[in-house]
């Protein structure tokens, strides 16, 4: 059972307005935050099975100089103390520094790397990213800080509506979701991380958008093959007690 911290570790008098120089030229300065989580793990943990405590956060930034658009959203995964430790000096925090990529943020690069070169519509294209190490006032002296800037795509956390929708908009979010399933699938990736979170709905546009892409494996030829279980899978329908899984039908929708 992991506990939680209760710890901000991305505290506004740090972030929001920090200004943020990429290497393909762009400026960006973080406005608000729009969530932050953690994975905190002992030090066994780490120390045993390699396992690193990381915070993520994702902000909204606005543009200083560069190409792109006027605003983006600005994913920052940083590696925190194990659990216990943070109120230690930061010359002992400093020993659990690591300094090579964080598998979720190097992942997401990847994911986005792919669809925004296949020209994907269904998911934020990638701006630009970087890698640095936290400086003496941060948690992990030495530590990894990892920076992904990507497209702010529009749309309401469908997690946060799905209860309230009519079945007409529900039926219509389905479809949507399938047909942006199908163009990630065939621009080659697949999504590993199957929740409503990481869906956004246009409802102007009808347009629903898979975001959050920590989680993906390639999309071979077999996997490209449309399921109506992959309602199911991503909350958007329940098979129910009396359902059955190759019938649609008798679900609830």
């Amino acid at each position: 059972m992991i506990i939680p911290s209760y710890i901000t570790w991305f505290d506004d008098d740090d972030y929001i307005g920090l200004e943020l120089a990429f290497p393909a030229g762009s400026t960006w300065k973080l406005e608000r935050k729009i969530q932050e989580h953690e994975d905190i793990y002992g030090q066994a943990d780490h120390e045993e099975g390699g396992i690193i405590s990381e915070a993520r956060a994702a902000f909204v930034g606005s543009k200083v100089t560069g190409e792109g658009p006027p605003t983006a959203v600005i994913k920052i995964h940083m590696q925190i103390p194990w659990w216990g430790s943070a109120g230690k000096r930061a010359s002992i925090r400093a020993q659990q520094a690591v300094s090579e990529t964080p598998s979720r943020g190097e992942m997401e690069v990847e994911a986005l790397s792919i669809l925004t070169k296949a020209g994907c519509s269904s998911a934020p294209f990638l701006i630009d990213w970087m890698q640095g190490k936290q400086t003496e006032d941060q948690w992990i002296p030495g530590g990894y800080i990892h920076f992904v800037v990507m497209e702010m795509v529009p749309g309401v956390d469908v997690s946060t509506v799905w209860n309230r929708m009519e079945r007409g908009e529900r039926d219509e979010l389905r479809a949507a979701f399938k047909k942006s399933w199908l163009e990630c699938t065939a621009c080659g990736v697949i999504s590993r991380d199957s929740r409503l979170q990481n869906l956004l709905w246009d409802r102007v546009r009808k347009k629903c958008y898979l975001i959050d892409w920590e989680m993906y494996h390639p999309a071979h030829e077999k996997d490209r093959t449309w399921s109506d279980r992959n309602y199911i899978r991503w909350n958007l329908a329940r098979k129910g007690e009396s359902g059955d899984y190759n019938d649609m039908s008798t679900w609830v929708l």
